[in-house]
């Protein structure tokens, strides 16, 4: 048997989370060695975690990171670079933390009690295909704006609603969700609406859940923030984003700060990291 030394550690933490609001569990796999992305999908299955990363040394001495949901690899996981963060400072001690992703260097910090991870947004773009509105059951008189997508390496669909009663009424199946994202070369469908400057409620269904509703998801806050750039929704510099369907328990908070002169923006959330153990390799 192998050493524990050698083998992959797991942790499991709990990001974007506030008082009653649970946020998601997410996995981190610390690897000895480079793993395969076969190993991490079933792995990231095995888990059932909405998002697991798996990190590693590269040859510089940089940690590598990659993440995996049950039904999907993602490029970039703002959650997971979090869980990831919290994780490796428990094992290393304070600071910063750097990551290469899959599409480029990540640094995640501590600041306020909080890890932070810093972006930048782009202005989000009008959605050009408007049939999408009616199969998704909504009316242009429904809508508190005019739809657009955003999100970078993610796309998203943004579809603002006059309330956050309109946005807790809503609903829509897996397969629905699946087959508008395919045509349509998206990652997630995001409805919202603003409830004051600083609060922002927040639903996102997404292929990484198989199009399933997700409690927490941090690229998701941020293209809030692209939709602000492109229809200007009277936010402050401090965003409170509360994700989720309302009376249930998968719910989440992320936090946002920005400033109109930087395309920048902070997203940040306490994370515990409540489990540590090593993984039992199945035969």
């Amino acid at each position: 048997m192998a050493e524990e030394s050698e083998m992959k550690k797991v942790f499991l933490a709990r990001v974007f989370h506030r008082e009653s609001m649970q946020g998601n569990l997410t996995g981190v796999v610390v690897c000895p060695e480079p793993p395969s992305p076969g190993d991490c999908r079933y792995i990231a299955r095995r888990l059932g975690f909405p998002d697991t990363c798996f990190v590693w040394r590269g040859e510089s001495g940089n940690w590598i990171h990659r993440t995996f949901s049950p039904f999907e690899e993602l490029s970039f996981c703002t959650q997971t670079l979090l869980a990831g963060a919290a994780t490796l400072q428990e094992m290393a001690g304070p600071g910063g933390c750097s990551f290469e992703t899959a599409v480029g260097a990540a640094v995640v910090h501590r600041d306020e009690g909080l890890y932070w991870i810093r972006q930048e947004v782009e202005a989000a773009r009008p959605l050009e295909d408007r049939s999408v509105l009616s199969r998704l059951g909504l009316g242009e008189g429904l809508l508190a704006g005019e739809p657009a997508v955003t999100g970078g390496a993610r796309p998203r669909l943004y579809i603002p609603l006059p309330s956050p009663d309109a946005l807790y009424r809503l609903t829509l199946s897996p397969e629905t969700v699946l087959k508008i994202c395919r045509e349509q070369g998206l990652k997630g469908l995001c409805f919202f609406a603003v409830v004051d400057g600083g609060l922002i409620a927040l639903r996102v269904f997404t292929t990484s859940l198989g199009g399933g509703e997700d409690a927490a998801t941090g690229g998701a806050a941020l293209g809030l923030i692209g939709y602000h750039r492109f229809r200007p929704l009277g936010l402050s510099g401090r965003v409170r984003v509360e994700q989720g369907q309302a009376e249930t328990e998968k719910r989440g908070c992320l936090r946002l700060r920005w400033s109109p002169a930087s395309p920048s923006v902070w997203l940040g959330s306490p994370v515990d990291v409540l489990v540590r153990g090593t993984l039992v390799e199945s035969d």
